[in-house]
Parts: structure tokens; C-alpha cells; sequence
């Protein structure tokens, strides 16, 4: 079956997503910055700044931190698609 770029990537992205959702639980949220910079980081990332700094280390090798992050990403998106 023949995949596009596009899918491709969306199921590279997914493979990913699921790889550090599952490998880095982190229970007890030792180190976690809080919601408030998971918010910061999911915007600027909305917005294609580079992010790189220890908080976005944290997140991505935290599960419940990175969970997070993707949710509101995914709300930033929605709202995006319903202003269009």
C-alpha cells in the first residue's frame, strides 16, 4: 500500500508520540514546570518557534508532562481549524 509523504509523516510523528508517551512514566511528576510552561511551550510550538531549553527536555522525556503538552497543542490546532 502506498503511502503519501504526508502519511508518512503523520505515522512517524504517531510512532513517536507513542514511544515517549509509554518509555518515560514519571508517576510522582518529579521536575515537572507546571502547566503553566507546558502552555508557554505547546503556543510557541503552535507557532514554529524552536523551542529548546530544559523545560522542553523535561517534557519530552516525561509521559504525563508530554501528554499534556500534546493536549493542548491539540486544542490550539482545534481552534485554528474552527477560525478557518
Amino acid at each position: 500500500m502506498y503511502e503519501t509523504d504526508e502519511e508518512k509523516a503523520r505515522r512517524q510523528q504517531r510512532l513517536i508520540q507513542q514511544a515517549v508517551l509509554r518509555n518515560y512514566p514519571n508517576p510522582e511528576r518529579r521536575g515537572c514546570p507546571g502547566t503553566p510552561v507546558i502552555q508557554d511551550l505547546a503556543i510557541r510550538s503552535a507557532r514554529l518557534e524552536i523551542v529548546q531549553n530544559e523545560d522542553w527536555e523535561h517534557i519530552i522525556h516525561c509521559s504525563p508532562c508530554y501528554a499534556e503538552y500534546l493536549e493542548i497543542t491539540n486544542e490550539i490546532r482545534g481552534a485554528k481549524d474552527r477560525k478557518r
